[in-house]
């Protein structure tokens, strides 16, 4: 079985190749454009490694964790200065600008952000096929060649499948578990030697004789006041050892004094797993359960329903027992996720699974059998009833519907599970499809890349030199981990960044186009999407409180999101992205609260980066991320992979990826800057 977040990837370690075709799909020669991008998972520095080849003086690779690039001609391989991240999902792009024959530039990015730059001359001409790996230990996807420069405004990185085009000469994108050539050109498929193959990759919550208990702040009362319930999600166990009890407890709700409640999970038969319900109330125990002999290290999905004095129980999909029973009331619940809470044990738990979780719901109704098999493969955090999601499919591991964090007992942490193609079937009623992203009618325009030329003081800004000065000198603190030859170009491309957004900050409706803004209109707040023939409404979402102050707080909290959005390369469409904002901003008032604290301070880089890290924290990006994208292999496996990369890494290390950020965010701060300039004299 598949479970929810999944995706396939090549995977090579040392020693081990995947060949590309049998013949190069671009012109090589010096003469024609062309750009190569691929996002590359490294597991381990390697020094001097070989991330992408053809022939034998043509590569992308890797210097420990720094990025290297040669080309025919080059004396020695050009080294960049800032490092990749191990363990992390990033795109690296090369793109070569032919400017006559046999002669042009190059600009290798990585993230978004060029660190290798030149200009080569004379480079001898190679055909041979591309291959991957051989000297590294990583893992690759959506690895795409076009005969074309791709220009500024697509070469951020993009999570989906490249669209097809006359210039898309070919992608082996393996995100299906194939190595056929996907670009509609039919090259030759991939040829895997060595023992490198493809792998379907889960994130997931590892537990090792562990549990998960959800935030008390929940304050989950679902299978403890009698009322329907519904508890679901996947699993992938490991066999027990001899030392072990054989029960294994996926999902549990137990009175903290009584330990009355009841629990739902699997028993080790000696060579497989077998359902187990298990009931503790007063009036003594019961028990139930199914054989079915589940093996060991494979996916499967468990859900149960409570209603009427009656359990439902479904496995992958399907309907598997029935269990007639009445769940007592209890008093002081404790709901646990691998682990049964026992107040007369030492440690206070149970059953203890070794194994994996991913895509846990918890219910205040009993989901339909049509319900169950539609939430296996989407996610549940808007829907109805729905009072807590946990999709473990990244470090973002809070409650999707309220933004409160779990509380990981002993050991558990974030890990990935590998299992070939052939082990990972889609799950009943459900297709693999490929993501379309709509395209955004306006767009925000992009960053400046490392212009030799200085862009001048904008005269008609709409903030003052002081207020701008103030800016600048709260990018300082964050070059202070930058690597030394790099501090100067960051520092101009900030400032380059900042006044060309100050000196584009308004559009035809008082806005850049493509900025989604809004303003309180009556008991409602209003999302405008500000096209290049002025601002269009594009959605509506009703306050509580019909105040000037909140309507400000919402246009802080949107704005900020479809900037950060932007600029971490996600296309997007008003209709979608406000339609996923107005959920998030109107249903959480914590959020609000953040969001507030953070813009009421000076307009200054501080207070921005401040109101980032509040969308952050309260889980808000990969909450809007998933309702954008509709939960497939793309919305958590890359773009929370990135966001972790782009976001977590940033705030809570600093360091050189958040300057580049920062530096890219300017050219919009414009927009930002002016929504939180407009607070109104209540909003102390």
């Amino acid at each position: 079985m598949r479970p929810t977040y999944q995706y396939g990837a090549a995977d090579v370690h040392f020693g081990q190749s995947i060949q590309l075709g049998t013949s190069s799909p671009i012109d090589l020669s010096g003469s024609s454009s062309y750009s190569i991008g691929f996002w590359l998972n490294p597991r381990a520095p390697a020094y001097d490694g070989v991330l992408l080849r053809s022939g034998t003086s043509y590569s992308i690779g890797l210097h420990g964790l720094l990025p290297t690039l040669q080309l025919p001609g080059m004396n020695t391989p050009q080294c960049a200065e800032i490092e990749l991240l191990p363990g992390q999902w990033q795109y690296l792009l090369l793109v070569f600008e032919s400017q006559g024959t046999t002669q042009g530039s190059y600009t290798l990015w990585a993230n978004g952000t060029p660190v290798i730059e030149g200009f080569i001359s004379g480079p001898t001409t190679t055909n041979a096929p591309f291959s991957l790996g051989s000297t590294v230990d990583a893992q690759f996807i959506n690895v795409a060649f076009w005969s074309t420069a791709l220009p500024e405004g697509e070469r951020l990185p993009t999570w989906d499948i490249p669209s097809p085009s006359t210039h898309l000469a070919a992608c082996y994108s393996f995100v299906d578990g194939s190595s056929n050539d996907v670009s509609g050109n039919h090259h030759n498929a991939a040829t895997f030697q060595g023992g490198a193959q493809v792998l379907m990759v889960a994130p997931a919550l590892r537990l090792i004789n562990t549990g998960v208990q959800p935030s008390p702040r929940d304050a989950l009362t679902v299978a403890a006041d009698g009322a329907p319930f519904s508890v679901q999600g996947w699993f992938n166990l490991d066999a027990p050892s001899d030392f072990q009890e054989s029960s294994r407890t996926l999902f549990s709700c137990r009175d903290r004094d009584s330990g009355y409640g009841c629990s739902l999970g699997v028993q080790w038969n000696g060579g497989g797993f077998n359902l187990e319900f298990k009931l503790d109330t007063a009036g003594g125990s019961s028990g139930w359960g199914n054989s079915i002999h589940l093996p060991p290290g494979t996916w499967h999905h468990l859900a149960a329903t409570y209603s009427n004095s009656t359990v439902l129980i479904y496995l992958d999909g399907s309907h598997d027992l029935t269990i007639p029973c009445t769940l007592p009331v209890l008093a002081n619940p404790v709901w646990l996720f691998g682990a049964t809470y026992s107040p007369d044990t030492a440690g206070s738990t149970l059953s203890d699974l070794q194994g994996y979780l991913q895509a846990a719901a918890l219910w205040s109704r009993a989901i339909s059998a049509n319900e169950v098999q539609q939430y296996m493969s989407q996610s549940p955090a808007d829907a109805e009833g729905c009072v807590a999601y946990y999709a473990w499919s990244s470090i973002m591991l809070t409650n999707q519907v309220t933004g409160n964090p779990p509380v990981l007992l002993n050991t558990a942490f974030p890990a990935t599970v590998s299992t070939p193609p052939s082990e990972s079937t889609p799950p009943p009623g459900t297709a693999s499809t490929q993501l379309a992203v709509e395209p955004s009618s306006a767009r925000l325009e992009p960053a400046v890349r490392w212009s030799r030329d200085e862009v001048p003081y904008p005269a008609n800004s709409p903030l003052s030199p002081d207020q701008i000065q103030a800016i600048i000198a709260a990018y300082e603190p964050v070059l202070a981990s930058v690597p030394g030859a790099l501090k100067d170009r960051l520092r101009s491309l900030f400032r380059n960044n900042l006044y060309l957004g100050l000196s584009k900050g308004n559009g035809p409706g008082g806005m850049p186009v493509g900025a989604i803004a809004g303003k309180v209109e009556g008991a409602a707040y209003v999302f405008y999407h500000h096209t290049a023939k002025g601002p269009v409404e594009c959605g509506r979402m009703e306050l509580a409180v019909d105040t000037e102050c909140i309507g400000w707080v919402v246009s802080v909290a949107a704005t900020s999101l479809c900037l950060f959005l932007t600029v971490v390369g996600l296309g997007f469409s008003a209709s979608r992205a406000v339609s996923s904002l107005s959920k998030v901003v109107g249903e959480s008032t914590p959020l609000l609260k953040a969001i507030g604290e953070a813009a009421k301070g000076a307009t200054s880089g501080s207070t921005v980066i401040k109101v980032i890290k509040a969308l952050y924290v309260a889980g808000t990006l990969g909450k809007v991320l998933g309702d954008m994208l509709m939960g497939n292999w793309v919305s958590i496996a890359l773009n929370c992979a990135s966001l972790i990369l782009m976001v977590v890494g940033l705030f809570t290390s600093g360091g050189a990826y958040l300057a580049v950020v920062l530096a890219q965010l300017l050219i919009n701060i414009a927009v930002l800057i002016a929504v939180i300039a407009r607070k109104p004299s209540n909003c102390c």
